[in-house]
């Protein structure tokens, strides 16, 4: 995959979760889910990573305007995208 391809993939996986996450919540809220209930407690947990990972994807390209070295981008946020792609499994099993 070339780079734009793969910052392209990114950026999409970035946008599907926020989605996926949005739905979620509407679907806690409208299930009457109270602020400490365990389930709402790990979507927003996800919802942090997932803005976090938003930033720094942001940050990375906007690098220069052409991006930093993608190699060490995606080394460096694989703990935490490998944690949403699991947690959102986890959550809508």
């Amino acid at each position: 995959m070339k780079r734009g391809e793969t910052v392209a993939h990114i950026e999409t996986q970035l946008e599907q979760w926020s989605t996926q996450l949005d739905e979620l919540v509407v679907g806690y809220l409208q299930a009457g889910a109270m602020p400490n209930d365990p389930y709402r407690v790990r979507i927003d947990a996800l919802r942090d990573r997932q803005e976090s990972l938003q930033a720094r994807f942001d940050a990375f390209n906007n690098l220069a305007g052409t991006g930093g070295p993608l190699g060490s981008f995606r080394n460096s946020i694989s703990e935490d995208w490998e944690a949403m792609e699991l947690g959102l499994k986890d959550l809508t099993r």
